[in-house]
């Protein structure tokens, strides 16, 4: 398996646990607050990892992956802090 294939596995598994940690925001099960903050977590160390270790093993001369990783970065950020405020502000 090609390791480019690998990476984006796990960065979709990433995503799949940010989509969970919406859905346990909005439900609210029984300990959702240690449920979706796992999740959230489990999500920025596998997406913002994952671009970053992209950046650095595979560079290109053009810069664009560790443009990539900056703008996962930032994107990931932006999405922790909307789930944070839907989380303490609660859902609609």
């Amino acid at each position: 398996m090609s390791p480019f294939l690998r990476l984006q596995l796990v960065l979709l598994l990433g995503n799949v646990a940010f989509i969970a940690a919406w859905a346990v925001a909005l439900t609210r099960p029984a300990g959702w607050q240690w449920i979706g903050l796992l999740l959230l977590a489990f999500f920025v160390v596998v997406r913002v990892g994952g671009m970053w270790l992209r950046a650095r093993k595979y560079p290109d001369e053009a810069g664009r992956s560790r443009r990539a990783a900056i703008l996962s970065t930032f994107v990931a950020a932006l999405a922790v802090a909307l789930w944070l405020y839907t989380a303490l502000r609660g859902p609609a």
